[in-house]
């Protein structure tokens, strides 16, 4: 359904600003990565590169097991501390340190006496695969980032004023170098044995930890720091786009759109910004407005945007990115329901069912895999692995069996204990979040919150469907907005669902005691 967009404030206006149309904008989406480069693949060729080697590896090759002595790998450690790091978040946000980091593991796997040669050839492969992977999403990114600023024409502007200072990137920088310093200490501290108060694979434990987090840290510092460069050295190209604060897959990012999708059904990036400097007023929430693009538009790139606010007095409202920029893909938008006695109900389907199935057997086989690889585990491992199995518990439960069903009464919401009402009139709106979402309360009590229930966008875009959770939120807040399409009829008890929280707790309890008792 066409939307009439906000439009800019007179003072907004960039004269000579080309219009970013749907023509253009769908030829620099066509630039996209390959579906092998996606790092979901990436991710999991070096995971069971991985764990290749923790298997084929001899017993201690890389931890220590609480017995004395042990000599732990150092070398090992850092290089294991590193290869955590690119799969917790490097292959996915931190292309470039990827590539720069792997290289080295894979010839540290190659050369390390203590791991096998299978294994090491393993790990070298996956290495190479993952550094290509990410080299061609980079590569793509610079296509779109040529074709971007061909479209923008010759015309540079300089950003807003109030977009000139740069943020504050203190928190990752100082935790970077507070968790560096800990690992040089663990290092230095661990081999000389110098310390009563812990053993060797102590210090072990936190010269991983450390190495890994301070990476993380200073390599975010470090891209944050080249991102908000490349916007202010110079004037940069300017495009004519539409903007949407959520209304997309998560109500916390910008969507931006080509100028002529009207309908809003065809973004083409998204990003988390703040507002700039000087700016108290958030722009409404879930509404086209006119904006004006600082920045050629790529993935990993930043922006600044210029828009009307879209409150009652409107007023001029500049954003700046908070977060790299990431490509979005169409997907079906669902039409509001029709007017109705009988209740409606949307939850778990067959689909997501297996999903959570296949997530406790996931979650069972690392627990129990991981113990079986270090034998003889002391108990405080064990009793981690036991906390491991709590954690997924509740994604699960909630992702096997989350139901809510509208009636004349409200909306009836499975929980992990009981099924929970919220009245029509105690609805105040559906946040949408990456994986799932919330319905809030007026009166800011608790209301539902359904996490892990929307599947990543490129395993639905696979399937050519929408997810039913996504077709939920569309519901609710149409229904929310216009009581005339809510049911007239009450649903049955039968009808809204059963908790399976407690029997599925109870369950998993069994198992962490017995992986404690029995390890």
């Amino acid at each position: 359904m066409a939307e009439t967009p906000v439009p800019l404030p007179p003072e907004a206006v960039t004269a000579d600003a080309m219009a970013w149309h749907s023509s253009d904008a769908e030829r620099w989406r066509a630039l996209r990565p390959g579906r092998w480069a996606h790092p979901i693949l990436s991710v999991l060729a070096l995971a069971l590169a991985s764990i290749t080697a923790l298997w084929l590896a001899p017993a201690d090759a890389y931890f220590c097991r609480g017995e004395e002595p042990c000599p732990p790998d150092w070398l090992g450690t850092a290089m294991e501390a590193l290869v955590a790091a690119v799969l917790y978040r490097g292959i996915k946000r931190l292309p470039l340190a990827t590539i720069a980091i792997l290289p080295l593991v894979a010839v540290w796997a190659l050369l390390d006496p203590d791991t096998p040669t299978a294994a090491g050839v393993t790990m070298a492969v996956a290495a190479c695969y993952v550094c290509l992977a990410c080299t061609h999403r980079l590569t793509a990114a610079r296509r779109q980032r040529r074709l971007a600023t061909e479209t923008a024409g010759l015309e540079r502007y300089p950003l807003p004023e109030a977009a000139m200072p740069r943020p504050a990137e203190g928190r990752n920088l100082g935790c970077g170098i507070v968790m560096g310093v800990i690992a040089v200490l663990a290092f230095v501290l661990g081999p000389l044995g110098v310390t009563s108060f812990m053993s060797s694979d102590g210090w072990q434990a936190i010269a991983f930890l450390g190495s890994g987090v301070a990476l993380l840290g200073l390599s975010y510092y470090v891209r944050d720091r080249r991102r908000a460069a490349a916007l202010r050295c110079a004037p940069v190209p300017a495009l004519r786009v539409l903007v949407r604060k959520g209304g997309g897959r998560n109500d916390g990012r910008t969507y931006i759109l080509a100028a002529d999708d009207v309908e809003g059904s065809r973004p083409l990036l998204s990003c988390y910004v703040r507002l700039a400097s000087g700016e108290y007023r958030s722009p409404v929430h879930n509404r086209l407005r006119e904006a004006v693009l600082f920045g050629p538009p790529h993935p990993g790139g930043g922006l600044v945007l210029v828009s009307s606010d879209g409150q009652e007095a409107p007023r001029l409202c500049v954003e700046c990115d908070a977060g790299p920029a990431r490509q979005e893909y169409p997907e079906g938008r669902l039409e509001p329901p029709p007017p109705g006695a009988a209740a409606v109900s949307w939850g778990a389907g067959i689909g997501s069912r297996l999903c959570a199935v296949l997530g406790q057997c996931i979650l069972i086989a690392l627990t129990v895999g991981g113990l079986a690889i270090h034998g003889d585990v002391p108990l405080g491992l064990r009793l981690y692995a036991a906390g491991f199995i709590f954690i997924g518990t509740i994604l699960i439960i909630t992702q096997f069996s989350w139901r809510i069903t509208a009636d004349s009464a409200g909306l009836w919401c499975v929980g992990v204990r009981r099924v929970r009402l919220i009245p029509w009139g105690e609805v105040d709106q559906v946040w949408l979040k990456d994986r799932g979402f919330n319905i809030l309360r007026v009166d800011g009590a608790y209301g539902a919150e359904m996490y892990g229930v929307v599947a990543p966008g490129w395993l639905n875009r696979r399937f050519r469907r929408r997810p039913e959770a996504l077709r939920a939120v569309d519901a609710i807040r149409a229904l929310h907005a216009d009581p005339a399409l809510r049911p007239t009829g009450h649903s049955a008890p039968d009808d809204r669902g059963r908790p399976i929280g407690l029997p599925l707790l109870a369950v998993n309890s069994a198992l962490a005691l017995a992986l404690v008792v029995f390890g």
